[in-house]
């Protein structure tokens, strides 16, 4: 089998519009969070959010028509053109590579689509064109010319490791040497409806692991990570950030949207990655958290990695300073894990205060924190009970 690595990053967040600034941010502990600015909101609350207030797309979008197409695909090819940047692809090289998308919601036209059918009144055909999910996989390929095999996952808040798993598999077993994997979804006013129905959106920060938590917050977001065959990306001289080693996914098979109150699904994701990684619990040194800031999903979090772990592995939770950004969520908090092994430092989960007797982990709080990582995991669920992890090591060349 062959090895797998991580050359590049790119993200487009609320707290940074580049990958390198998102991680100085995420290790200051800065909070994207923010008054919602969008129509159709007004009659809710709360109305705070991970919204990007500062993203201009006309600075990203070099061959598509950047006012035609969605939201969702400009920030998806801004966080390509980031980890292009990072990884110093060549056209000839990138060209060549699959493209795996997880996402959520896809684009958000149908906000704008449904109430013009309301009105009664026809939708211009670029909104109608934006319906369609595949939009987001046909613009990419035709802003980078990118020849490999593309593919889209839907996989709600865990779609992104679904992604990097596509992808890391297609090149583990040799079939390719260079893969895009990203995850994507802008500010919809549905998921917002959604969870503001199910008492699941936070007042106005997000607490993960802390007593007084009260929900998480929707926000938006791409990330994409750059995957490689080890000797290619050696032999066109790469700056190597993390090494993927394995990962495990499950199914709950119990609820629509809560988790198994026994975490049985959470704990079977984790011990598949770290037996596909060759490892043992007791090597993890870091968790990047899935963390939303909802009671139930905190708690079923900290009971499986307390089940698992015979030790308290420091976690943090990037959700309390950015938000939820569904689809990109897991793709963003794989950036942070490799930059975690990379630089032996860890973020700190933000606004917290007071200790949950329910949530009894280590979750960095408010503080970043040095020490060192030499393997890191990536926990995401979604719902439906889709449970992934994925390991990610400090990358060594003879091992």
């Amino acid at each position: 089998m062959k090895r797998v690595v991580v050359t590049g990053t790119g993200a487009i967040t609320s707290i940074g519009l580049n990958s390198k600034d998102f991680w100085r941010s995420c290790l200051s502990g800065e909070s994207g969070i923010s008054p919602i600015q969008k129509d159709g909101l007004q009659l809710l609350d709360p109305k705070y959010g991970g919204q990007i207030h500062n993203f201009n797309a006309s600075e990203w979008i070099k061959v598509n028509d950047h006012k035609s197409i969605g939201r969702g695909s400009q920030l998806l090819i801004a966080s390509m053109y980031d980890a292009i940047k990072n990884a110093e692809l060549k056209p000839e090289t990138y060209k060549m590579a699959d493209l795996y998308v997880g996402t959520t919601m896809g684009e958000i036209s149908i906000e704008k689509t449904d109430y013009n059918r309301h009105l009664e009144e026809a939708s211009p055909q670029h909104l109608l064109d934006q319906g369609f999910l595949h939009t987001l996989l046909a613009n990419a390929c035709r802003e980078f010319e990118l020849q490999g095999e593309t593919m889209l996952v839907a996989n709600a808040c865990s779609a992104g490791n679904y992604a990097i798993i596509q992808g890391y598999e297609k090149i583990r077993n040799g079939e390719q040497s260079i893969c895009f994997t990203a995850g994507e979804d802008p500010f919809s006013t549905i998921a917002y409806y959604g969870f503001n129905r199910l008492k699941a959106i936070a007042a106005k920060e997000c607490k993960p692991f802390d007593a007084h938590r009260d929900g998480m917050l929707v926000a938006e977001g791409a990330g994409c990570l750059v995957l490689e065959e080890l000797e290619h990306a050696q032999q066109r001289g790469a700056n190597i950030l993390a090494e993927v080693k394995g990962y495990g996914v499950s199914c709950d098979a119990y609820h629509i949207t809560a988790p198994h109150p026994n975490s049985t699904g959470i704990i079977q994701a984790m011990e598949k990655a770290v037996k596909k990684a060759g490892i043992t619990t007791d090597d993890v040194d870091y968790i990047s958290a899935h963390g939303t800031g909802t009671q139930a999903n905190d708690k079923a979090e900290s009971f499986a990695v307390n089940q698992l772990f015979n030790k308290k592995v420091p976690m943090s939770s990037i959700k309390s300073m950015i938000g939820h950004s569904m689809g990109a969520a897991s793709l963003l908090e794989a950036i942070v894990c490799c930059n975690a092994v990379k630089e032996d430092v860890a973020p700190p989960t933000i606004n917290f205060e007071l200790k949950d007797i329910n949530c009894d982990v280590d979750c960095i709080p408010n503080n970043k924190r040095s020490f060192p990582i030499e393997y890191a995991m990536n926990n995401s669920y979604a719902f439906g009970g889709a449970n992934s992890s994925i390991i990610f090591k400090k990358f060594r060349d003879n091992c």
